[in-house]
This record gives C-alpha cells, sequence and structure tokens, in this order.
C-alpha cells in the first residue's frame, strides 16, 4: 500500500471518533494529529529513499516524561507493563516515553487501523493516569516550554 491508498482508510478512522479530519492533517502529506480524551496521538505514513515503494504506518502518543526520581523502578514498571500490552509498546527517546505502535503499510486494512487509534490511545491515557499517580513526586518542577506549535510534547509530566 503507499500513501494514496492508506490516507482514505486513516480519514474514515478519524470521522469514525468524531475528529475533524481537516484540522487533524498536518504540514505534510502523510500525518495527523488529534486528541482523544486525554492522549495526543500522532500518525504517519512513511517510507525511505532508499526503499521508495514500501510504506510504513506508524501511531504514537507522547505518555510521560522520564522521572528525575526512581527511574530504575519506574524502567522495571514499563517492562512489566510492555508485556501486557497488545499491538503496541512503550519506548523511550531523549527524555520523553511514547505508546508505539509501527508496521510495514502492506496489508494494511481500515479495522486495523481502527484497532491501532483506538488501542494507542487507550494505553496513553490510561497508563498516564497509573504512572503519574504512582510517580508522583517523581518529576523536578520543570519550567513551561514554548516550543512554537512544533508539536513536540511540552515539558514535565
Amino acid at each position: 500500500m503507499n500513501l494514496q491508498q492508506i490516507t482514505p482508510l486513516i480519514e474514515k478512522s478519524l470521522e469514525g471518533l468524531k475528529q475533524d479530519v481537516a484540522a487533524c492533517r498536518g504540514a505534510n502529506p502523510g500525518q495527523w494529529s488529534f486528541k482523544q480524551k486525554d492522549a495526543t496521538v500522532w500518525i504517519d505514513v512513511f517510507n525511505f529513499q532508499t526503499n521508495p515503494d514500501k510504506y510504513y504506518f506508524q501511531v504514537m502518543s507522547p505518555l510521560c516524561a522520564i522521572p528525575d526520581k526512581n527511574v530504575e523502578a519506574f524502567y522495571q514498571d514499563l517492562l512489566e507493563i510492555n508485556y501486557q500490552m497488545y499491538g503496541s509498546w512503550m519506548c523511550k527517546k531523549e527524555g520523553w516515553l511514547y505508546v508505539l505502535s509501527l508496521r510495514e503499510a502492506a496489508g494494511l486494512d481500515q479495522s486495523e487501523i481502527d484497532a491501532t487509534l483506538d488501542r494507542v490511545s487507550f494505553y496513553s491515557t490510561d497508563y498516564y493516569s497509573k504512572l503519574s499517580f504512582k510517580y508522583q513526586g517523581c518529576w523536578a518542577p520543570k519550567p513551561p516550554a514554548n516550543n512554537g506549535g512544533s508539536g513536540a510534547p511540552p515539558s514535565g509530566v
């Protein structure tokens, strides 16, 4: 599948979530973002110049910053949580934790897109609540971020 084939499927899923599809579209083709409950969800369909005919479908949601205290226990909990997750996982990039689902776009269908968007937004909302409660006070206060609308996650939890 290529971007032109996947786009209508993604936009149908967004409509099913009662999202304004035009408002969800990113600056570049193959990018969308939306809020579902407390989760911000980013969708990317992309390929690599080295293999332009092979596309990938990625859905991710920023969960929280890595805490400043009790980091070892936090990582232990993440490993145990990852074992329980289905069709997605938590990963760390720089100082942030994300819920992520990534797969080749070949064979992708409407039901899988729907399930992936639901799954990533549910896990992000659910585990943000659980982790921020369990590790309350483990994040040092951070000044408000001025990211200029770059789409980067805000500072802190």
